[in-house]
């Protein structure tokens, strides 16, 4: 199986790079926008970068009013692809789109600050500073100031990608300069401000895998060990989320660990003895760590182990910004005015709602106004946009509110939003349904209740999990099963293409946290699964359209 793994892999690589020398030399025989739709995601935004910066190169050498020339190309493509998105489009190639308007708007970005700041050599340091890739003896190579990459041509997949900030750019630099010197990188810095996502993503521009996993206080320096003996031999990078949490005296061990791989990578061997065990070595793989300071429960890290990461210090990215792009590659057409309202609601927010614990303004809660945008965007092609973007602001946001917040989140948006009027969203069959399934269980629809239940329905079409939190008796059980009920109802009469519901409950607080989520076994180290983990699985493999809702039934706390 080993070896017929290891086929595997090495025909999907070359498979991989088949289809970029393809889709390279098909890009120059066809229309850059017929182009796109006829390779996958990940081929066309890697052919697509190397011709921008052989066309960077190009216009550079060739003086000023070429560069400027090349702006503008590069402006009439990316409209070409935005007028695509606004299309009707199957979704693989819609994802792709997304992902190529994000990249697309950063090359205009860097192509006009590179003529605005006068650039006129190719080797000038606001050039090399960029991401750039170049295909060089029938490879591909990623360059960024002067560390050179490989790219892995490992098959990610069709996704979406992060949009480039001036903030990603300098966490990008410090991470390719780590990983070209064989060390780690450890961004840091508070919630919601692309620590994981940054590094998720910088794998993706290199085609590498990248393994994300939460450390918690329960591991020790034999699990740690399994783990790296698997990325060192599969080349893959690994992220370990919150490494800080993981107690002081297992954390210096680690570090004995990391140093061992990283000796074997500068040594240039490919077999290389680790924790007594002899393995190949893939010279690709790299670990990268990233801790939230200053939280409970968190320790400083020994300095064995500082020494093997290059630390970013990571701040609140530029939410404006990124909603603008997000917006353009979802479609819209006026994406800076949103963008800029968007980031408006949650500072005037935050300065003049009360202060609740669940209350959250940051790039979390942007994300969801946005997902909620683009799937309104899908819906009701031709409505105002300034109509969608209210009502996914209020949607997301309304139903967190407590009541005497509410008015003035009211006043909020009426501001940003004057004389936009929300047509009343079409619930006539739901409603019905809530109302006959209130009356079978004989209990009494008050408005406020129902509006509760809606606004329940309207979350779960926007985010994969929501808590209802409120006082004992104050209907959050009731709601759900209200709703779900309805949905079912809903299916049985083949309205709203709604599907019934298969609900799960836990009380979390029934068992232990080695029971709800898992444990190692001490003297075995073996794995096994937890209450939860087996729950999510059984949902995940169902093949059923069912909507399927776990539900934590208990008090919310950290521990």
């Amino acid at each position: 199986v080993e070896k017929w793994l290891l086929q595997l892999e090495g025909i999907m690589k070359r498979s991989v790079r088949d289809q970029i020398d393809k889709a390279r030399v098909a890009y120059a025989q066809e229309l850059r926008e017929d182009w796109v739709q006829h390779w996958p995601g990940q081929v066309a935004i890697a052919v697509g970068q190397t011709y921008w910066t052989t066309g960077v190169h190009e216009a550079i050498r060739a003086g000023r009013t070429a560069l400027k020339a090349y702006c503008d190309k590069l402006q009439s493509d990316l409209e070409k692809i935005v007028e695509l998105v606004r299309g009707r489009l199957p979704k693989q190639v819609r994802i792709t789109l997304g992902a190529m308007v994000t990249l697309d708007v950063h090359s205009r970005d860097v192509t006009i600050e590179l003529y605005d700041g006068g650039v006129t050599s190719d080797a000038d340091f606001k050039w090399l500073s960029q991401l750039r890739y170049y295909w060089e003896r029938d490879n591909l190579y990623v360059r960024m100031i002067n560390s050179t990459c490989d790219y892995g041509y490992e098959y990610l997949g069709n996704t979406p990608r992060l949009v480039v900030t001036p903030l990603t750019d300098r966490c990008y630099r410090t991470l390719i300069g780590a990983y070209a010197l064989h060390l780690g990188g450890a961004p840091e810095g508070p919630a919601g401000t692309g620590k994981t996502e940054t590094v998720k993503d910088l794998a993706k521009a290199m085609a590498i895998q990248c393994v994300v996993f939460n450390c918690s206080d329960g591991l020790d320096y034999q699990a740690m060990g399994k783990f790296f003996k698997g990325l060192a031999s599969a080349g893959a990078w690994a992220c370990f989320d919150e490494f800080n949490r993981i107690e002081l005296e297992v954390l210096s061990v680690v570090a004995q660990q990391i140093l061992t791989i990283q000796r074997a990578v500068e040594a240039n061997v490919t077999r290389f003895v680790f924790e007594g065990t002899e393995l190949d070595l893939n010279m690709r793989c790299c670990s990268y760590i990233t801790m939230n300071p200053g939280y409970a429960g968190r320790s400083e890290l020994p300095d064995n182990l500082k020494v093997l990461f290059r630390t970013v210090a990571m701040m609140v990215p530029d939410y404006t910004m990124i909603a603008e792009i997000s917006l353009y590659s979802c479609g819209f057409v006026n994406g800076r005015p949103l963008s800029i309202k968007i980031t408006t609601t949650y500072k005037l927010c935050s300065e003049q709602l009360s202060s609740q614990f669940h209350y959250d303004y940051g790039m979390r809660a942007v994300k969801a106004v946005l997902s909620a945008a683009g799937n309104l965007k899908l819906a009701y092609p031709t409505e105002s946009e300034d109509v969608l973007m209210l009502r996914s602001i209020i949607d997301v946001n309304l139903p967190k509110f407590l009541s005497h917040d509410v008015p003035l989140f009211e006043g909020i948006t009426s501001d940003l939003f004057p004389g936009v009027v929300l047509p009343k969203p079409d619930y006539d069959a739901i409603h019905k349904m809530l109302l006959k399934n209130f009356e079978t269980h004989n209990l009494q629809p008050t408005p406020y209740h129902l509006l509760k239940i809606m606004q329940v329905y309207e979350m779960m079409l926007v985010r994969h999990g929501f808590m209802i939190v409120g006082d004992p008796l104050g209907g959050k059980t009731v709601a759900y099963t209200m709703l779900a009920q309805a949905l079912k109802d809903l299916e049985e009469a083949g309205l709203m293409e709604e599907h019934k519901v298969v609900i799960n409950v836990i009380n979390p607080k029934s068992i232990t946290m080695n029971q709800l989520y898992g444990s190692f076994d001490p003297v075995s180290h073996e794995w096994s699964d937890g209450v939860l983990a087996n729950l999510f699985r059984d949902h995940a493999s169902s093949t059923t359209t069912d909507r399927k809702w776990l539900i934590f039934d208990g008090p919310v706390d950290a521990v």
